[in-house]
């Protein structure tokens, strides 16, 4: 049964959470970046961006996945914010959770989505998560910075107390770890940026055979979910690797050329995903999705070569858009799914900067749009370019009405 949480404030630890770049952290790094502000300054956690890898496992559909393990995580936590496991509790119930707090706090935990009632996952789906357990007195307060959309709702970064009952029954089973700051090490940024090139240079079979297994496997609908999780951390932790290279003038011009990659990763992470809905209902995975993670992967080694070399690349080309008839009929979808009404400007800008708009609202704004314009996009002209804004989305409605019209002879 799923309990619920109250949503609170903390002198301590809201200020914390609002200077987090939650939206750019995984649900493992986001709660050991909250330690690291409280313990050295805002924006320290950005340091965990310095390391750029590809770590890949045997993925539960058969096919390797990018992987972000709690020991992963902890041990970046440690090379890059001096953050250490000072004691470790594996297999405890929620009431030894609280008995642990009184000599070790904040306790980093590690547990089950499912009965974490402060998430949307909550009954929904099973998921290693963390959280911060920092106060047992009844009611406990425990603090998640965790900044995500899911097709339950969107999870945001908060705290939130629960009676001691309750939190038992939400944390039944979990790790827990005491975590110490011992001062976070200063970084030789053309070092880091040398290992990096060396690590994915090192990795570059890898990603050949994650390309190879992903096409081979890509059509089936439990690997195209598996795709979609596997772009949106990759896309994460590059957003990341971008904000820690704007963190420092000596890097600021590698920073624009990486945050212009992040974005066509995010983009490709809301691109993935319309291609695997598109699977779920019976049809084929876009061939054009897999050429632009082709090309945005095998574009990983040369990237970190030419930071490693200089520091700075070549700027990128800014995208075109395309001039579309049915842009009235998106603007009014987009402000359907966003619940605004027609002053909210939807126009002349990325549809992934609009607040509240994700990767379920695009999937609506598609299916209602084509089901009001009578047409159906073909699945291989849903590219990240195509998914950008309302120009270029509408162009693809424009051809997809226009080749609907020559069929049928109007």
């Amino acid at each position: 049964m799923v309990v619920p949480a109250i949503p609170t404030r903390s002198r301590e630890w809201t200020p914390v959470l609002t200077g987090l770049r939650a939206d750019l952290l995984d649900c493992m790094q986001v709660n050991l970046a909250a330690l690291a502000d409280r313990a050295y300054r805002p924006g320290a956690h950005l340091e965990l961006g310095a390391s750029l890898r590809f770590h890949i496992t045997a993925g539960p559909a058969g096919t390797p996945a990018v992987t972000a393990s709690v020991e992963q995580r902890l041990t970046e936590a440690g090379d890059l914010l001096g953050l250490r496991v000072t004691r470790r509790w594996d297999d405890v119930p929620g009431t030894r959770l609280r008995e642990l707090l009184a000599e070790h706090s904040p306790l980093y935990v590690v547990a089950d989505t499912f009965t974490m009632s402060w998430l949307p996952y909550a009954g929904n789906q099973h998921m290693q998560h963390s959280f911060l357990l920092v106060d047992a007195d009844d009611p406990c307060v425990l603090v998640d910075g965790y900044h995500n959309s899911t097709q339950w709702g969107d999870a945001r970064p908060g705290t939130w107390r629960m009676p001691a009952a309750q939190f038992d029954a939400a944390v039944p089973r979990a790790t827990a770890m005491a975590v110490a700051a011992g001062g976070a090490p200063t970084l030789d940024r053309p070092a880091v940026l040398r290992d990096n090139a060396s690590a994915l240079r090192a990795e570059a079979d890898q990603i050949e055979d994650y390309l190879a297994a992903v096409r081979r496997r890509a059509g089936e609908a439990q690997a195209a979910t598996q795709l979609v999780l596997d772009v949106w951390l990759l896309g994460r932790s590059r957003a990341l690797h971008a904000a820690w290279l704007a963190n420092d003038p000596t890097t600021a011009d590698a920073a624009r050329e990486a945050a212009a990659r992040a974005d066509d990763w995010l983009a490709l992470a809301s691109q993935s995903y319309v291609a695997m809905r598109r699977v779920h209902r019976g049809g084929a995975f876009p061939a054009p999705v897999l050429d632009q993670l082709d090309g945005l992967l095998r574009g990983e080694v040369a990237f970190a070569d030419r930071l490693a070399d200089t520091g700075r690349v070549p700027p990128q080309s800014a995208p075109t858009t395309e001039s579309n008839r049915i842009r009235g009929v998106l603007a009014d979808e987009v402000r359907a799914a966003l619940g605004v009404g027609p002053e909210v400007p939807v126009d002349d800008r990325p549809l992934r900067t609009l607040p509240g708009f994700n990767s379920f609202r695009l999937v609506e704004v598609i299916e209602r749009a084509e089901a009001r314009l009578r047409v159906e996009l073909d699945p291989d002209d849903l590219t990240g370019t195509a998914l950008h804004d309302l120009d270029s989305l509408g162009a693809v409605f424009d051809r997809a009405r226009a080749a609907t019209q020559r069929v049928s002879g109007r």
